[in-house]
């Protein structure tokens, strides 16, 4: 299980995870050899970033990828018009920007920190002796690189969207993906994230995403109780962002005088 995220809960700079311990969370590294491990733990370093802070732009050279230790990364593409918008989320265990650093060009998508977050820092060129020396991690790479891009076309296209219950939606869908863990009659998010975060990742405010929410609650799709998120019905918060059907408008009495007059 990822390492616990405490960058939501208001305490400041969440504590500094080990460097083992986030490269024995990664996915994409948790099965290359005990000798390249070794190297993976003495050869990167931890670095940290407040609450919106970038990490990285898009079409910078590529110096490094990375791993989130604690906290969320959110991973964003402008548009034409000059909107940025959230391709993936990263958390806990995650890697961003390995492609690019396999392929020693520019960073594809911008990486900013959409909390509080530890991420690891791996020089591109050690990535590469890894991948080349490691039958395991290229065929990880390789497994990866077709679901990730089928997500984060599904995340640009709901994300663009001028819906705001759209992206909420598709925020906590994504979290389900990679962070939910099966309960009786939901599917609870592992992570704590206050609403603020969830507001940041979708690109909205507090105030909307507490309003978007509670709707949900009423409606049965979602049970929240502070940091804790349990989704309840996957299918309609996926229905349209989980908007409500519009209730029938009311037909309008006349008064007397005014229906004699038509």
């Amino acid at each position: 299980m990822p390492a616990r995220n405490h960058a939501s809960e208001g305490v400041g700079r969440p504590e500094r995870p080990p460097n083992v311990a986030v490269v024995e969370a990664c996915t994409l590294l948790n099965g290359v050899g005990e000798e390249h491990r070794a190297r993976l733990v003495s050869e990167t370093f931890l670095a940290y970033a407040e609450r919106g802070e970038v990490i990285w732009f898009a079409g910078a050279d590529c110096r490094f990828a990375a791993v989130v230790g604690m906290g969320f990364v959110k991973m964003t593409r402008t548009t034409p018009q000059g909107t940025a918008v959230t391709v993936e989320l990263m958390g806990p265990g995650q890697s961003f920007g390995a492609i690019a650093a396999l392929e020693g060009r520019v960073y594809h998508l911008s990486a900013t920190a959409v909390t509080n977050c530890w991420y690891l820092k791996i020089p591109s060129e050690l990535l590469r002796q890894v991948y080349e020396g490691s039958a395991i991690l290229r065929d990880q790479v390789l497994r990866s690189m077709s679901p990730r891009l089928r997500r984060a076309h599904d995340m640009m296209a709901r994300m663009s969207s001028a819906k705001v219950d759209q992206r909420i939606a598709a925020v906590l869908l994504l979290l389900m993906d990679s962070y939910g863990v099966e309960e009786v009659g939901g599917t609870a998010l592992c992570v704590p994230l206050t609403r603020q975060d969830l507001a940041e990742m979708a690109g909205t405010t507090v105030e909307t995403t507490i309003r978007v929410m509670g709707r949900w609650t009423k409606m049965k799709l979602l049970s929240a109780e502070r940091q804790r998120v349990t989704i309840l019905d996957p299918a309609g918060l996926l229905s349209s962002g989980g908007r409500e059907t519009p209730a029938r408008r009311p037909v309008r009495r006349l008064p007397r005088e005014d229906a004699r007059a038509t």
